[in-house]
């Protein structure tokens, strides 16, 4: 139990933080809270509620849930089971607790200016979510969430609404930049990552959309219908990873509807596998889109596992209040014990994260905020994806003209748009970067080049981009570069395009230029870091976390946006959504290639790709060995686990990174089976002319698929392939069979 004195200390401690909060990092910061609201932890309010049990930080964070419950009315429970003001969660104020603050996004902290209760006012943008997952860094990943849980902290956000771990299904999905790729396996070992990173600081994550949210396309009224089997294999590993490993302590469902039931009641996903076979006791909150379209079906919020509807929980409140007014006493329990249970799992995340326990800000940790450039830094060049270089990069640092094309979109172009997208401060564009590391007269920037500007270059800077965000597909062939890039190349073909986007693109040009680097959204430090890669500074190391098909045609979610009437259909936002659904009700949406999405599609298709899964070149080479087990013959009886080795050498001139990459392919495939599937991969620094031992342990579940038959895990007898490589196209060591006994 917290004493008098103790409230004493924090009270003057809190009124140090709101005085110094009027300078922070060396800029003015106007007043946090222009609504009038007490966000005070639970310790500084008074002596009648600092005593009850539910303050008392040595209690656990169910018992002190349950504490504040039974002091509860009806009308306050439903009250917890709904968003206030837009961004946060309900106070109740006559128990002294504090409302709690949501921010989005993933890449960092996003400023709404139409935040009143709470101001955040300058936060880093880091690189976007897809530009994480190509670095196939997890050490970094942890970081770069650590950094932006500072800024939470600062701040006063209790809930960060991120990651986005939905697939990459879609080339054309709006929030792919959002999200860390294809792979399931890839998802999940950068969610874990992050989770651990942020919440270990104490600031809650939310893995969000769960689930199948995949693309943008009237996504309020979209049915998705998903087999079992796709299901448990692609699209709920990451959310699994997120609750058993990472111990993320909210989840935030789709707006679209799964098989038939809505995102935010969806009994037999939420409750009966997040709540009842993962055990999760944390948040479930919507999207912001709550109940608005499907008014008819409240009755299935209560008992569906949701525990929170955002923005606000108006229709479900409304809802609520007649049937409990209505009903005779045995219903009448019946409905408060649910939202009892619905007001627990919010609770129990905001005591167990010790939201309720600190000061709204701790205005101090604003000065990390310098700290995290580097980190951002770091993550940006580790990202940037090099897909060809024929001879061309690294740029020498004497080169005498560098000539830079491109839209002046693609050279500001640091990050998507929507819920997504963080602002930041002290943005460096390419141009930028470019200038510092060469110099002011090396570099020149010609919107309309004359022959003579290209025909003198040392090297052509050709930048291209691809917007994203949320309430919007993008076009996979909208990115008209071909007939400019053949003209160009005809005059000098020293030509390097730097793409940024969140999705793949056709490349019917790139027989005509000489290097290629993807750039993703790379953040506020995106110039710097794209200046170090090209001049050598840094040598690339990112490799594509998706798939870049040659044509969308072959990709399994072709015409994925056609209406029921023909039209090819783009866009997400609410009315767009209001305005399909008004037409033809719900949009039905198959999945219809199961678990084949990504590689898993190409490979069993035997479609010839532009960039396969897991690619990237760097600056130097690397050569990687026949890989070794620690078996004394070929047979393993899965009572162990598995052990590979592999010896990973630089045979090049320059220090460099490379991700080792292990699939496992089953030869006797009898369970409707991908060919291969990424199941270990860890990346490795290397000097010159040195060579490192790389070990992966696998385990028997690595080897398993779920049997829709059996409806559950198996594992069949018979031969595997275990292949190792620095791509899912480039296996070099594929002759190591095993025999599961």
């Amino acid at each position: 139990m917290i004493s008098k004195k103790q409230i004493q200390t924090f009270t003057v401690k809190a009124l140090f933080l709101v005085t110094f909060s009027n300078v922070i990092y060396g800029q003015k910061v106007s007043n946090y809270n222009k609504c009038n609201t007490d966000f005070s932890p639970i310790h500084l309010h008074n002596d009648s509620i600092a005593n009850n049990s539910y303050a008392d930080t040595t209690l656990t964070s169910e018992a002190r849930s349950w504490d504040v419950i039974k002091r509860l009315n009806i009308d306050e429970k439903i009250n917890l089971t709904g968003g206030w003001n837009d961004f946060l969660f309900p106070a109740v104020k006559r128990l002294g607790l504090p409302p709690v603050f949501f921010a989005d996004a993933s890449q960092g902290v996003r400023i709404r200016p139409e935040d009143t209760c709470n101001i955040v006012e300058k936060t880093t943008a880091f690189p976007a979510s897809i530009a994480l997952a190509a670095t196939w860094n997890t050490d970094l990943a942890n970081k770069y969430a650590k950094n932006i849980a500072d800024e939470c902290i600062a701040w006063g956000v209790g809930i960060l609404l991120g990651p986005g771990i939905n697939m990459y299904r879609n080339s054309e999905g709006g929030r792919s930049y959002e999200y860390y790729g294809e792979d399931p396996y890839l998802t999940s070992r950068i969610t874990v990552s992050y989770i651990k990173g942020m919440e270990g600081k104490g600031v809650i994550t939310c893995p969000k959309h769960f689930i199948a949210n995949d693309q943008e396309f009237v996504r309020h009224v979209a049915d998705v219908k998903v087999s079992e089997k796709a299901l448990r294999e692609i699209y709920l590993p990451p959310f699994k990873a997120a609750i058993k490993e990472g111990h993320a302590l909210a989840i935030m469902t789709g707006n679209n509807f799964v098989n038939g039931y809505p995102g935010a009641s969806n009994k037999p996903l939420t409750n009966d596998i997040l709540r009842k076979e993962y055990g999760f006791k944390g948040v479930i909150m919507s999207d912001w889109a709550s109940t608005r379209f499907w008014p008819d079906s409240l009755d299935l919020v209560l008992g569906s596992g949701q525990s929170l509807l955002m923005a606000n929980n108006k229709q479900f409140a409304a809802y609520i209040k007649e049937k409990f007014n209505k009903a005779n006493p045995a219903s009448k329990a019946y409905i408060e014990k649910q939202l009892d249970t619905m007001v627990f799992h919010n609770l129990n995340s905001f005591f167990k994260s010790g939201v309720y326990d600190r000061d709204l800000k701790s205005i101090d940790y604003a000065s990390l905020l310098k700290n995290h450039k580097k980190t951002a830094l770091t993550a940006a060049e580790e990202s940037i994806t090099l897909l060809k270089n024929k001879n061309i990069l690294p740029i020498n640092k004497d080169v005498k003209q560098i000539l830079v094309l491109g839209t002046d979109e693609a050279l500001t172009s640091y990050t998507g748009n929507g819920s997504g997208k963080v602002l930041g401060y002290d943005v460096v564009t390419p141009l930028q970067g470019l200038k510092e590391t060469f110099g002011e007269n090396r570099v020149k920037r010609v919107i309309k080049p004359t022959e003579d500007d290209i025909k003198n270059a040392s090297i052509i800077l050709y930048f291209a981009n691809k917007p994203a965000g949320e309430g919007f597909d993008i076009k996979y062939n909208s990115l008209n570069i071909a007939d400019k890039l053949l003209k160009i190349s005809k005059i000098n073909p020293n030509i390097v395009v730097l793409y940024s986007g969140g999705n793949g693109i056709p490349m019917p040009w790139i027989k005509n230029v000489k290097g290629l680097l993807f750039t993703y959204f790379l953040g506020q430090e995106g110039g710097h870091a794209i200046a170090n890669v090209l001049s050598g500074k840094v040598n690339p190391s990112g490799k594509l976390p998706f798939t870049i098909e040659k044509d969308f045609k072959d990709s399994p979610a072709y015409n994925y946006n056609v209406l029921p009437d023909g039209t090819i259909y783009w866009e997400g936002n609410k009315p767009n959504s209001a305005e399909i659904y008004e037409k033809f009700g719900r949009i039905k949406i198959p999945y219809k290639e199961g678990i084949y999405i990504g590689y898993r599609w190409y490979d069993k298709n035997n479609i010839k790709v532009r960039y396969p899964f897991g690619y990237g070149l760097s600056y130097t080479n690397f050569k990687i060995s026949k890989p070794k087990a620690n078996l004394n013959s070929k047979k393993w009886n899965g009572n162990t686990n598995l052990k590979i080795v592999a010896n990973v050498s630089n045979t090049g001139k320059v220090e460099g990174k490379e991700t080792i990459q292990l699939y496992i392919q089953p030869l006797n495939n009898k369970g409707n089976r991908a060919i291969k599937e990424l199941k270990r991969f860890k990346k490795i620094n290397l000097k010159k002319g040195t060579s490192k031992e790389v070990s992966f342990t696998l385990n028997p579940q690595d080897f398993s698929y779920w049997s829709e038959k059996e409806d559950q895990w198996k594992i069949d007898q018979g031969k595997y392939r275990i292949m190792v490589g620095s791509s899912s196209q480039e296996l070099k060591c594929i002759d190591i069979t095993y025999s599961i006994k």
